[in-house]
C-alpha cells in the first residue's frame, strides 16, 4: 500500500470518530488542516485543496486534502490528492495552487526536503522546490516525471533555497507567471516572479515585493490578481527569525497598485490589512464562476492551546469572501447566500438603548447577525457573543472616537483595536457569522474583517446588546443556522 492509498484507507476507517465539527465553516474529515491550496473552479463546481496531515491534529507530513463545493455551505470530500511520496518532496507536500490548461488541472506545490523535521531546524540540510502534478479528471493527480520544475538552477544567488515556497499561478496574455515567497540573504522577505510558456519551462523574472530588513519579516503564500483596471498583491506575515517572535504577529496584508508585466515591477499606490483579527491566515484567491474574485484563508490563532484531542481534528477555512476595490481599499464581502442559510428569528426597527437598556438573544450554536446603526445619534454600545453567565466575547462600539473593539474571555490574546472603524456622517453596519469554533464580523459591508476562533468546550450560546450610552440601532436582524443536519 503506498502513502496515498494509506491516508485515504485511514480517513475512511476513522472520520466516523470526529465530533464537533463546524456547520458552515469546511473542515477537514479528520485531522489537521492549514493553508488552502488550489483554489479554484473547475469543471462546474469549485475546488478547495489544503494542507493536511489526516492522522492526528498537529501539524506533520503535509499531503494536499481535497474538496468540492457549489456554494461553500455543502462540501464533498474527497480522496486526498497528493502524498509526500517522491524524493523531492519527502517531508512534505508543502503549498500551492492550480491552474487549468488544456482541459487538465495543473497543480504547482513546493516539495519540502528537511531531514530533521520535528527536531530543530537545520538550514544547510533544508531545500524547498516547485513541483507540477497534472489530472484529467480533477480527482487523481499524477506528479510530473521530471519534477522539480523550479529548483537551485532557476533561482538567482542571493536567495535562500532553504525558504523559497508557495507558488501561486496565473496566466497573462498566453504567457505564465509564478509568484513566489523567498528568503533573501539579509535573512528577510521577498515576492519573487518566473515565467513560462507551458508550466514545465520556468525562467527567473524579477522581484516584484520586498520587505524591509527593519521589519523582520518574512512573506508567505503570495496572491497575485487583478481587479477592475488594477492589481492586487496579498501575502502573509510572520516573523523572519525566531528573536522576532515578540514583536511581529502572524497577519494577513494587501497592497493595490499596477503589476507591470512588461518590466516585472509592481508599483505600489495603497495598502491595508486583510483582517484585524488574529486568525486569518495564508489566504488564497480564484476567479469565481461569474468572474468575480473569492478569497479563502485558514482560520487559525497563533500559539493557542489545540482542541480537545477527542475532537478528532484541528483547523477550520474561512467563508468565501467576495473582493472589489473602492477608494483604494479592499473590500471583502461575504459570499455565501445569507437568506438561503439563515432562518430570521427576530427583527427589530429603530430602536432606542439608553445605558444599562439591552436586547437579549438566546442563542445557538450557530447564527447571523445583522445591525445598521445609526451614527449621528449613537454614543457607544456592547455587543456580546458567546454569552455564558461568566464569560462571552465582547464587541465594543465606541462611535465618538470612530473605535471598535474585540476581547473574548476565550483567548488570552490582547484585546484588537481599530481607530479607524467609522466613516463620518455615515451609518454603521456590523454583520457576524457565529459558528461552533469561531465569529467573523465584517465592519461597514466588508471595509474591514475581524476573524476569530476558539475551541472552547464551555463556550456560552446567548447574544446581548447592551447600551453604554445613547445608541440608535435602525436595524437588527437574527438568524439562525437551518441546514445543521446537513454537515457532510
Amino acid at each position: 500500500m503506498n502513502k496515498l492509498e494509506k491516508a485515504n484507507q485511514y480517513i475512511q476507517n476513522n472520520k466516523q470518530k470526529v465530533t464537533n465539527r463546524p456547520f458552515f465553516h469546511f473542515s477537514p474529515e479528520i485531522g489537521w488542516i492549514n493553508d488552502p491550496n488550489g483554489f479554484c473552479f473547475y469543471q462546474g463546481e469549485y475546488h478547495l485543496f489544503y494542507q493536511y496531515y489526516p492522522y492526528d491534529i498537529v501539524w506533520n507530513d503535509m499531503h494536499w486534502g481535497h474538496a468540492t463545493t457549489l456554494d461553500f455551505v455543502h462540501w464533498n470530500h474527497k480522496p486526498v490528492a497528493m502524498a509526500n511520496d517522491k524524493v523531492y518532496d519527502a517531508n512534505g507536500c508543502f503549498s500551492g495552487s492550480a491552474i487549468e490548461k488544456d482541459g487538465k488541472l495543473f497543480l504547482i506545490y513546493t516539495g519540502h526536503i528537511d531531514p530533521n523535521i520535528g527536531f530543530d531546524r537545520d538550514e544547510p540540510q533544508i531545500i524547498e522546490r516547485q513541483c507540477i502534478a497534472i489530472s484529467e479528471d480533477g480527482i487523481n493527480f499524477k506528479k510530473y516525471e521530471n519534477n522539480p520544475v523550479i529548483g537551485e538552477k532557476e533561482l538567482p544567488e542571493g536567495y535562500l533555497i532553504c525558504d523559497f515556497r508557495d507558488p501561486k499561478v496565473m496566466e497573462v496574455n498566453g504567457v505564465y507567471y509564478c509568484v513566489l515567497s523567498v528568503r533573501n540573504e539579509k535573512r528577510r522577505g521577498e515576492i519573487i516572479m518566473f515565467k513560462s510558456s507551458n508550466l514545465v519551462d520556468w525562467t527567473f523574472y524579477s522581484s516584484i515585493y520586498q520587505s524591509k530588513e527593519e521589519e523582520n519579516i518574512l512573506l508567505e503564500c503570495p496572491d497575485l490578481f487583478r481587479i477592475g483596471n488594477k492589481d492586487v498583491l496579498l501575502f502573509s506575515i510572520m516573523p523572519c527569525d525566531p528573536e522576532f517572535q515578540a514583536e511581529v504577529d502572524n497577519k494577513t496584508a494587501y497592497v493595490i497598485g499596477e503589476m507591470d508585466f512588461e518590466k516585472g515591477i509592481f508599483k505600489t499606490e495603497s495598502d491595508g490589512l486583510l483582517d484585524y483579527g488574529h486568525t486569518f491566515y495564508a489566504p488564497q484567491s480564484t476567479e469565481g464562476k461569474n468572474g468575480e474574485r473569492l478569497l479563502i484563508g485558514w482560520m487559525h490563532r497563533w500559539h493557542q492551546t489545540t482542541p480537545p484531542k477527542e475532537y478528532g481534528f484541528n483547523g477550520m477555512i474561512s467563508l468565501p469572501r467576495k473582493l472589489s476595490i473602492e477608494n483604494h481599499r479592499l473590500i471583502q464581502q461575504p459570499a455565501i447566500e445569507i437568506e438561503q442559510y439563515f432562518n430570521p428569528s427576530a427583527i427589530y426597527e429603530k430602536i432606542q438603548l439608553n445605558a444599562g437598556e439591552k436586547i437579549d438573544f438566546k442563542g445557538e450554536r450557530t447564527g447571523y447577525l445583522y445591525m445598521s446603526v445609526s451614527s449621528s445619534n449613537t454614543e457607544r454600545f456592547t455587543v456580546e457573543l458567546n454569552k455564558s453567565e461568566t464569560k462571552s466575547t465582547r464587541i465594543e462600539v465606541d462611535v465618538e472616537n470612530t473605535m471598535i473593539s474585540f476581547e473574548s474571555d476565550y483567548s488570552s490574546q490582547d484585546q484588537i483595536n481599530i481607530t479607524d472603524a467609522l466613516n463620518a456622517n455615515e451609518d454603521l453596519t456590523l454583520e457576524f457569522f457565529i459558528d461552533r469554533h469561531s465569529i467573523e464580523l465584517f465592519i461597514n459591508s466588508g471595509e474591514k474583517v475581524i476573524s476569530f476562533t476558539a475551541y472552547d468546550q464551555d463556550k456560552g450560546k446567548d447574544i446581548s446588546i447592551l447600551g453604554q450610552c445613547n445608541a440608535e440601532l435602525k436595524q437588527v436582524i437574527y438568524g439562525t443556522f437551518c441546514h445543521e443536519n446537513t454537515l457532510s
